[in-house]
């Protein structure tokens, strides 16, 4: 028979686990939980990136989370991508672009399909020239359209090979080839 303070327990760690994870996997490409984007420009994005993934196998996917809950942007980030398993295993080619209006921050998250092409330098270039001055003047959708349309351009006119630079991420193409 399990106590009252292990079952509180059980509970506690039930809902910390919870927090932790994050939204449940998407089956859309835009997941707007901080409802910031209009459901016109919400729409149009849902068909952008579908047509993006059947063309080029690139997965490239929106998420908005109402606050961080003291939490990192970058952790937030890089767990949810890694739980959502964005893109193919094989290619590896997948991006989530996490916004937090609440804290005013964003990220860019990158598969290890796509190490040389988005580098960290490339994605904050995104964020500061194209996302997080329209957001700053309230435009939502703007702010999100535009970061998907550069993303995808630097993508697509990338002087390099597709791949992986971080030790970490040649393991894991190894090992998913």
């Amino acid at each position: 028979m399990i106590g009252r303070s292990a079952l509180l327990g059980l509970t506690l760690l039930a809902s910390a686990c919870a927090a932790e994870a994050g939204p449940e996997r998407p089956s859309e490409p835009v997941v707007d939980e901080a409802d910031i984007i209009s459901p016109a420009a919400e729409q149009a994005l849902d068909k952008k990136l579908r047509r993006y993934w059947d063309e080029k196998e690139t997965a490239i996917v929106i998420a908005t989370m109402p606050e961080l809950k003291n939490e990192s942007i970058e952790i937030i980030a890089k767990r949810m991508y890694n739980q959502w398993g964005i893109g193919s295993a094989k290619t590896q080619r997948g991006v989530l672009v996490l916004i937090a209006p609440a804290e005013r921050q964003a990220r860019i998250e990158v598969g290890c399909g796509l190490e040389t092409v988005v580098t960290n330098d490339a994605a904050r270039q995104i964020l500061d020239d194209d996302l997080l001055p329209r957001f700053a003047a309230g435009d939502f959708d703007g702010g999100t359209a535009q970061a998907v349309a550069a993303l995808m351009t630097r993508i697509e006119t990338a002087k390099v090979t597709p791949g992986p630079v971080s030790p970490f991420c040649v393991e894991i193409m190894k090992e998913a080839a």
